[in-house]
């Protein structure tokens, strides 16, 4: 099933009752947690990023570890079609986009929140929410890339073209969208004299502009 069918399943009172939210979409080493966690502070609204999976594994009744992988996986239809046969506890990457739009959707419908990453705009109602997209300056995000995971500058560039590629392939596989359309999104942010703050006060602003917010 594609992103598009798991929206298509959900309950249309859950779109139409989503709560103003925020969804936030990166290029890795961006500082979209840095940018998502400082938003959740000015407007005192929950930021789900990776707690994503630790409540898809509680909701579904479904191995972490297994969840983990098909968050950082791409799609391979070997594994869509055998993985069941294989390991009974693997999560395909179908069944962990259709969980995680219902995830989405009942979040959203129960209080504000900031979403950060894993295309969670893509399940909402646009007109519900303002989405943004972060970019930097490759060597910007190879230095912040090394200062938080304590790794060599290769190990860097290796992890962001590995993490952008997984990124795309999902929008791209699941949404049929270019995650780096500047089309998609209410804001692109370039944080090249941007820092955290300034970001999320821009995105903060918006927020507040359009549903009327205190």
């Amino acid at each position: 099933p594609s992103a598009t069918s798991a929206r298509a399943r959900a309950p249309a009172s859950a779109q139409q009752d989503a709560t103003p939210h925020i969804a936030i979409s990166r290029e890795a080493g961006a500082g979209g947690s840095a940018v998502g966690r400082r938003i959740g502070e000015l407007l005192q609204w929950e930021v789900l990023n990776r707690k994503l999976l630790d409540m898809m594994a509680e909701k579904f009744n479904l191995s972490r570890a297994m969840v983990g992988v098909a968050d950082e996986t791409t799609s391979n239809w070997l594994i869509e079609v055998f993985g069941k046969w294989l390991d009974p506890r693997l999560v395909t990457r179908s069944e962990y986009i259709v969980h995680l739009g219902e995830l989405v959707l009942l979040a959203a419908q129960h209080s504000s929140k900031v979403f950060v990453g894993r295309g969670a705009q893509h399940f909402l109602p646009a007109e519900r929410g303002v989405s943004v997209f972060l970019v930097a300056p490759l060597t910007m995000r190879i230095a912040r890339i090394q200062d938080v995971r304590g790794c060599s500058e290769a190990e860097a560039r290796r992890y962001i073209r590995d993490t952008d590629q997984t990124r795309r392939d999902l929008i791209k596989s699941h949404f049929n969208r270019e995650i780096d359309d500047p089309h998609l999104y209410d804001l692109v942010i370039n944080r090249t004299q941007i820092d955290s703050d300034a970001a999320a006060e821009l995105v903060v602003n918006e927020c507040r502009r359009r549903f009327s917010l205190t």
